[in-house]
């Protein structure tokens, strides 16, 4: 059974005069619409695309899935950019921060970074080429050399994806209006400066740092925001969609709390971000 690329146009010109000498290749294509899906299983032309939509007949195998949408919603984030590009930076992200993504299914994951499937695909696959993910006698995966992955993850995601998160800088009526902001049903959480203040209570905070996945303007409405260039609040895309305990305090995970400290580049953060290190990555990420 051969391999072969099927782009959308390609598609959309087959006939069944050239559905003849397809019926013993697999087409891979981005996506298949859910018109289009049924068009090629009527061919007899077997598919696979990058979201999940597939028709494969091979006696006595036969699977036939279709309707899956376009995934418009990752932003264009491909695995071109390799391991440590924005995609792959997601997809390491939720597996350094939830231990029991090792193990899941590529859809748990892709629902977990926010990327394509095939993109987990191939990020899984670089992570065991380089041997960061391997395979037990057990049968079960496990990431290793943390340590080094979370010091590359780091370093790359301050350099490619922190930058295209930040939504903009603000001010606020009160420069300490983030005491007396409940979260629950804002859809934001506490990042930077103020989660490491709220786990460590060693760093006052100076700059505000809110993750959300919530209309920008809703949010700037609710708490009161002005824009502006040199404002103590900054705004940020969450990037994932997976929760940890730390939520229960609307804070993010205490590897970005980490990376956003030593973006700074401030000494104290700096050093603050050493004990959010020795306390929550070293004991609970890092450990075998």
């Amino acid at each position: 059974m051969g391999w072969g690329t099927l782009t959308e146009v390609t598609a959309t010109r087959l006939t069944r005069e050239h559905a003849v000498n397809l019926h013993n290749h697999i087409f891979v294509t981005n996506y298949v619409h859910r018109k289009m899906a049924k068009t090629l299983k009527d061919l007899g032309i077997q598919f696979i695309d990058t979201v999940g939509n597939i028709y494969l007949n091979n006696p006595p195998a036969l699977i036939f899935i279709h309707g899956y949408p376009r995934e418009d919603f990752t932003y264009g984030l491909t695995y071109k950019e390799g391991m440590f590009g924005r995609a792959g930076l997601k997809v390491i992200f939720a597996l350094l921060c939830k231990r029991e993504l090792w193990n899941a299914n590529y859809r748990e994951i892709k629902t977990a970074a926010d990327v394509a499937l095939a993109t987990v695909a191939n990020i899984l696959r670089e992570l065991k080429q380089k041997g960061f993910l391997i395979e037990q006698k057990n049968k079960q995966k496990k990431l290793i050399r943390r340590n080094e992955l979370l010091d590359n993850w780091v370093n790359a995601y301050i350099d490619k994806l922190r930058p295209k998160n930040i939504i903009g800088k603000f001010k606020s009526v009160k420069s300490d209006f983030w005491q007396h902001t409940n979260f629950t049903g804002l859809q934001a959480l506490w990042g930077g400066e103020i989660s490491a203040y709220l786990l460590t209570r060693y760093l006052k905070p100076e700059i505000t740092s809110i993750y959300t996945d919530k209309p920008a303007n809703t949010l700037i409405s609710e708490l009161k925001l002005r824009r502006d260039a040199y404002g103590d609040v900054e705004l940020c895309n969450r990037f994932w969609n997976f929760d940890t305990v730390e939520k229960k305090q609307n804070i993010v995970p205490p590897l970005l709390i980490y990376a956003d400290l030593i973006a700074t580049g401030n000494a104290r953060n700096i050093e603050t971000a050493k004990l959010i290190y020795n306390e929550y990555l070293e004991k609970d990420l890092i450990k075998d």
